[in-house]
């Protein structure tokens, strides 16, 4: 006999199979692409120094860290975990990673959702509501 109740997130194993195709594509494949003499690279190394100044390329590995960690925590949000709420529940700190990233905020671009028919709701208020203007417009 089936539960009316909808399914909690916090159930349901998170599906681990996009995140190995993702650092798969990411990693392994990716620098295996033909290209011309690595331009794209070099564009944006030559741009950055251009710009910034040697310290621009200081700032690269702190960009790009914080947008893994960005696609990380939204990834698990949408799946029902969030590091620090599983961790103030069982008050202790949340889990260490050898980068530290559990140090810093959640830098998840949604609310972590709670039951699978819970719908996304973004955390800054601005992008939840050009997204409800574009539904009501279409």
């Amino acid at each position: 006999m089936a539960s009316s109740e909808p399914e909690r997130l916090a159930e349901v194993d998170i599906p681990k199979l996009p995140l190995y195709l993702a650092f798969g594509v990411i990693f392994g494949v990716a620098p295996m692409l033909p290209n011309r003499y690595n331009r794209d690279l070099v564009y944006l190394v030559s741009t950055i120094y251009k710009r910034v100044g040697p310290v621009g390329l200081l700032g690269i590995p702190f960009c790009t860290l914080a947008m893994e960690k960005t696609a990380y925590d939204t990834y698990t949000a949408y799946h029902g975990r969030s590091i620090y709420a599983d961790a103030a529940k069982r008050n202790e700190p949340p889990p260490q990673f050898p980068s530290g990233g559990a140090q810093l905020p959640s830098f998840s671009l949604i609310e972590t959702r709670k039951l699978v028919c819970d719908p996304v709701v973004f955390r800054l208020p601005w992008i939840q509501n050009v997204l409800r203007r574009r539904e009501t417009n279409q």
